[in-house]
């Protein structure tokens, strides 16, 4: 992937992975209240915090706060965009050594439509640079 190919990526896959980011987290909340009951929006930020039947979901909150991170700053080079958009490809891939978001995320593809909706919008972007290879 060439510099320019990245920071496009990079601008187009932002708001896809926010918006798929944030059908999870209803998804998971709507789970953890059947079980547990009702929580206020504070106290499942908490639970996401700090409950480790969520961390499955950092690589996905940090990939989006690096994306985040390298649109914004002014003095990010083409190996930042290369490695930010890398990432993002990586998160979604198979054959990533110790995914530890896809075995969680891909059943949810099964279950919820509105993630399988989004998850079709992320993935055609992904095919779109990696045939830009």
């Amino acid at each position: 992937m060439n510099d320019s190919t990245c920071a496009q990526f990079l601008s187009d896959i932002r708001k896809p992975l926010l918006t798929l980011h944030k059908a999870i987290l209803d998804h998971e909340r709507a789970m953890y209240e059947k079980e547990f009951g009702p929580v206020t929006p504070a106290a499942f930020l908490q639970v996401l915090i700090n409950g480790s039947g969520f961390k499955w979901l950092t690589p996905l909150s940090t990939i989006i706060a690096n994306v985040d991170e390298i649109l914004d700053d002014k003095e990010a080079d083409a190996a930042d965009r290369v490695g930010a958009a890398e990432a993002v490809v990586g998160l979604f891939s198979a054959e990533m050594p110790n995914n530890a978001f896809l075995p969680r995320y891909l059943p949810l593809l099964q279950a919820d439509p509105a993630i399988l909706h989004l998850h079709g919008q992320v993935s055609q972007l992904l095919r779109g640079v990696q045939e830009k290879k």
